[in-house]
C-alpha cells in the first residue's frame, strides 16, 4: 500500500536474536490467510520487538499480520512505535490516520493526516522535481488532501502525476488511488 520514502534515521543494527525471530515470522507469510499462522507470526514478531524496541523491520512486519487479522487497535500501537523510530516519515502518519479512521476515531485520524501533509509540504518545498522521492511524496500529499476532505485538489494532483508519467511504470502505482473517495482509499489500503 504505502511505503516509506527512504527517510534517513540513525543507523540502527538490529539485535541478532530479534532478527532471528523476524526471519522465522517471515517464513509464515505464505500462510498469512490462515489465522493460526498469522497469530504465530505475531508472537514471533512480539518477541523480536521486545528484544529490540527500535527494530523498525519487526514493527513494520507486524503491521502486515495485524491488518490481516483486522486487529486495527494493535496496529495503531505498532504504527506509533514506527513513528517513534522514524518521526519524520509522512507515510507512517498517513497510515496511522487510516488506522484511526478504521477504528472510527476521525478526530485523531485528522491529526495524523495533517501531520503527514505538513511533513510532505515541508519536504516538497525544498525538493527538486527530479528527486526520486518527489512523486511518492506528491502522491502521499494528494492522498492526505483527500483524507482531509479536499478531494478535488487531491485528485487533481494525482491526475497531474499520472499525466506526467505517460510512458512509465508510475502510472500503475497511481491508478489505484485515482478518482477515489476517502472511504474507497481506506478500503484500498486495507484490502487483503
Amino acid at each position: 500500500m504505502l511505503c516509506s520514502c527512504g527517510q534517513k534515521t540513525r543507523n540502527h543494527k538490529a539485535d541478532p536474536s530479534a532478527a532471528s525471530f523476524n526471519d522465522r515470522a517471515m517464513e509464515l507469510v505464505p500462510f498469512i490467510s490462515i489465522k493460526d499462522s498469522a497469530i504465530k507470526a505475531l508472537e514471533l514478531l512480539d518477541s523480536a520487538t521486545s528484544i529490540d524496541t527500535n527494530y523498525f523491520l519487526g514493527y513494520s512486519n507486524k503491521l502486515m499480520f495485524l491488518s490481516q487479522l483486522t486487529l486495527y487497535n494493535k496496529a495503531i500501537l505498532t504504527v506509533n512505535n514506527l513513528i517513534r523510530i522514524k518521526p519524520k516519515a509522512n507515510d507512517l502518519y498517513l497510515l496511522g490516520g487510516m488506522l484511526y479512521e478504521k477504528t472510527g476515531d476521525t478526530s485523531v485520524a485528522n491529526t495524523y493526516f495533517l501531520k503527514s501533509l505538513q511533513i510532505c509540504d515541508e519536504v516538497l518545498d525544498r525538493m527538486n522535481i527530479k528527486n526520486t522521492d518527489y512523486d511518492m511524496l506528491s502522491m502521499n500529499r494528494a492522498i492526505n488532501m483527500i483524507m482531509l476532505g479536499d478531494s478535488t485538489k487531491g485528485n487533481l494532483l494525482l491526475a497531474k502525476l499520472y499525466d506526467r508519467h505517460k510512458n512509465d511504470g508510475w502510472q500503475d502505482v497511481i491508478v489505484p488511488f485515482l478518482k477515489k473517495s476517502k472511504s474507497e482509499l481506506i478500503e484500498e489500503a486495507f484490502r487483503k
